[in-house]
């Protein structure tokens, strides 16, 4: 097949979860033997550049990066508030110079799938439609509008509270209208997927995010007595629930167990949320190298989520070293792992607190959590299974309509 991806930011190095999802998807098709291209764009907040990566990604992928200023400006947000219904989080990623090198692509390449990795390019989908025949496919990475509506709830600010729910409503009806505009759907929970009332099968086809290969690895941790958090911090829904969770669980439980640590690493963290933290006994380590290094010294990470949208793939990432996870039913949507057998879930402050007082008495439990949670990420998130499985949805529509032709 050939397949073009686009992409409103660049999916390498893969830091973060969309990042990780867009690159597994693209590395498991080329692996496959598919002829890929990808359009991404490259912005303030994800400024890699081609030139980075690694051979291995560009023997026979096709990349091509438009330079889009994405940066918040307080007057087009003002004019977008008062003159469009657009969000202004996807007015942000429109681009003339990023429309005018899909249609130099399409113009030059015929292709079977176009897929668009997430709302923000979605923009996009009629310039497609004038210069290409290709099925357009939608990798919806989460459902965004409920992010927005969760922060409204808690935020105490009516001005931020009014705008976060004005951002919603716009996202949902954004995200609502793009089923009548695409040919395929692909969400990556039930969970999103009920959300877009699509249960035509043959529209609609669920695809988790897969781990590679060389990800799956039972570990022993070289430090004990410590729980762990990693995830992108200047994401407000993980500033919210880190927040929540050390005020609430962390602080109390450290006064009885000292001997536990928390170690908190993410990139990007705001000044002002570092200065937060280290108000508390935690330690931060901010953005470290190599993510699975930094997981695979530990044996119990925590995923405090208490709003957001999608599939936690650090959550997935860590269940493939084999640790026990401890999150909330907001965490674990997408993972449908058994509670108190390969995760832990807990969804207020008294059973998590409850939750982690047994297994900072248990270790082996922390241990059989962690193998159980290794046994089911091996059954269910291996990548290559994942892609030949969204291969199979596509090649079967491609089929249908060249017999129909």
């Amino acid at each position: 097949m050939k397949i073009l991806f686009l992409c409103h930011k660049m999916p390498f190095p893969p830091n973060d979860g969309g990042a990780i999802a867009t690159l597994n998807m693209i590395k498991g098709f080329a692996e496959k033997g598919d002829e890929l291209t990808v359009l991404t764009m490259q912005t303030h907040k994800h400024f890699s550049s081609i030139a980075d990566l690694p051979n291995e990604l560009t023997t026979q992928i096709s990349w091509y990066q438009i330079w889009v200023n994405t940066k918040l400006n307080p007057l087009k947000a003002i004019f977008n508030l008062l003159f469009s219904r657009m969000p202004y989080n996807a007015q942000r990623f429109k681009s003339q110079k990023y429309k005018n090198k899909l249609i130099q692509i399409l113009s030059n390449q015929t292709f079977d799938i176009i897929q668009l990795e997430g709302l923000y390019v979605s923009s996009y989908i009629s310039k497609i439609r004038e210069h290409s025949s290709a099925l357009i496919s939608y990798r919806a990475h989460n459902v965004e509008h409920e992010i927005w509506n969760r922060l409204a709830v808690k935020e105490p600010s009516r001005i931020k509270r009014f705008y976060y729910n004005l951002l919603a409503s716009r996202i949902k009806e954004m995200e609502l209208k793009i089923t009548e505009k695409i040919d395929l759907l692909i969400p990556i929970s039930a969970k999103d997927a009920d959300f877009f009332k699509i249960k035509e099968p043959n529209f609609c086809k669920v695809s988790p995010t897969g781990m590679v290969a060389t990800k799956f690895k039972l570990t022993q941790p070289s430090e004990l007595n410590a729980i762990f958090f990693i995830g992108s911090l200047d994401w407000m829904p993980n500033q919210e629930g880190l927040l929540w969770f050390i005020k609430n669980v962390w602080v109390p439980l450290y006064s009885k167990y000292p001997q536990w640590k928390f170690i908190i690493a993410g990139r990007k963290a705001p000044v002002n949320f570092v200065k937060k933290l280290v108000q508390f006994p935690i330690v931060f380590a901010g953005e470290v190298n190599d993510s699975t290094e930094f997981i695979d010294k530990y044996q119990l990470m925590v995923v405090p989520l208490i709003s957001g949208s999608g599939m936690r793939i650090k959550i997935v990432e860590a269940m493939a070293r084999g640790k026990c996870i401890l999150t909330t039913s907001k965490g674990a949507e997408g993972i449908d792992a058994q509670n108190l057998n390969e995760i832990v879930i807990a969804d207020n402050s008294v059973l998590m607190t409850e939750y982690l007082e047994k297994l900072f008495q248990n270790p082996n439990l922390i241990k059989d959590y962690g193998e159980n949670a290794f046994k089911f990420a091996s059954n269910n998130f291996k990548n290559e299974i994942l892609i030949n499985g969204l291969r199979n949805f596509y090649q079967h529509k491609l089929l249908a309509i060249n017999d129909l032709s």
